[in-house]
């Protein structure tokens, strides 16, 4: 280790560009890296360019060694919607990265921890980019592939600083993998279709020409569902149009399922979309090369996987496994379209319900895990944390 580097805040655009940059310099030689859409990242760090500043309070650092070099990045985040609908006072941190220095991590940390205390957080948890709308968790077990689209990914020995800077577990997240030579299909798509009988209950793709009514359908059902879940906070519209806009390139209608009951009333939604990270690891970053990749013959990559990011059951009909129905049409989909395997992520570690459709009805296993980590933020004039310290 060298000497304790330099924290400065982001100022201007040469920042930003390093900011943005950093992560291709430290994962230069991670097979398992994917490269973000350096345009996608920029808009969402870049005052007013995002919905998600409407309502938040954002500082990004930067962590300079002696010659000024960029060593680490983080943000620190005040998202006053998730403050007011928990009524509590936690801050976030958020596009964490650095060089396997614990002077850096403890430097930049500690930093976002000073800057969310003067703006009374009591707690700073992370990391979360920006929300649990966007990429959560630090992975902490499974590090034998790229992350699939939307899905974060660090080295192994990540955690191992966090410890040392004084983090606990808040919460863990799950994500489960199913291939099609393993899944339990038959057995699953007979339960999905007794469930179906029993409750009178039927499955439709989305209907893409009449996207805008589908989505204010799933936003009442993702509001409704995810009311009571760790994290949880509703969109605002102009978070819900952005997030979905994203979406619309990546879905399929029969991705896409609606479970409806009775007279063709919607109570459960998912929502599934190819893993474009297969055809980002190659395009650097770059936004042409990423639609060539995705959508351009010959430059086309094939795609042989799904994600399942969303699915809920409104409150009245839980209990019944109606989410047994929508995972079975995304997969029956899935492998008509030539997909071979599925991620569902990220399940939480208290949805037992859901952990035990996925584990014992369709086979499912849990291959990866994303931890969420919670410190106290320490009252003004107290002494921060340092790398070694006895947490335990």
């Amino acid at each position: 280790m060298g000497n304790a580097p330099v924290i400065e805040p982001v100022n201007g655009r040469q920042d930003r560009k390093e900011f943005l940059d950093l992560p291709a310099r430290l994962y230069d030689s991670d097979p398992c890296w994917v490269p973000p859409l350096r345009s996608a990242v920029r808009e969402m760090i870049t005052p007013g360019r995002h919905p998600f500043h409407e309502h938040a309070e954002i500082e990004h650092f930067l962590a300079r060694d002696g010659s000024g070099r960029v060593i680490g990045r983080v943000s620190a985040i005040v998202n006053h919607a998730h403050n007011r609908y928990h009524s509590d006072r936690t801050g976030f941190f958020g596009f964490l990265e650095a060089t396997r220095d614990p002077s850096v991590f403890a430097g930049l940390l500690d930093t976002a921890a000073d800057w969310l205390g003067e703006r009374g957080m009591d707690r700073i948890r992370g990391p979360i980019s920006f929300s649990t709308n966007e990429e959560v968790g630090m992975l902490v077990a499974g590090f034998d592939g790229s992350p699939v689209v939307m899905m974060p990914y660090n080295p192994e020995w990540y955690p191992s600083m966090m410890r040392d800077c004084g983090f606990t577990k808040a919460v863990d997240l799950f994500a489960y993998r199913v291939d099609r030579e393993e899944m339990r299909r038959e057995r699953f798509s007979r339960i999905a279709g007794l469930i179906g009988k029993r409750y009178g209950a039927s499955v439709r793709p989305m209907d893409m020409r009449n996207f805008h009514s589908e989505l204010d359908i799933i936003r009442r059902i993702y509001n409704e569902c995810w009311k009571d879940n760790w994290g949880f906070i509703p969109m605002s519209d102009n978070e819900f149009k952005k997030m979905s806009g994203e979406l619309k390139l990546l879905l399929r209608p029969e991705l896409a399922p609606i479970v409806e009951v009775g007279d063709g009333e919607p109570v459960a939604f998912a929502a599934a979309v190819m893993d474009a990270n297969q055809a980002l690891i190659r395009a650097g970053g770059s936004l042409l090369g990423a639609i060539l990749r995705l959508k351009v013959p010959p430059f086309r990559v094939r795609i042989d996987g799904l994600r399942v990011l969303l699915l809920g059951v409104r409150d009245s009909h839980r209990g019944r496994g109606l989410e047994s129905m929508l995972i079975d049409q995304i997969i029956s989909s899935g492998v008509r379209m030539g997909h071979t395997w599925a991620e569902l992520s990220w399940v939480l570690e208290n949805n037992v319900p859901m952990r035990r459709i996925l584990e014992k009805d369709l086979g499912a296993v849990a291959y990866r895990t994303y931890r969420v980590y919670d410190r106290e933020i320490a009252p003004a004039g107290s002494s921060p944390t340092l790398p070694g310290d006895d947490v335990s």
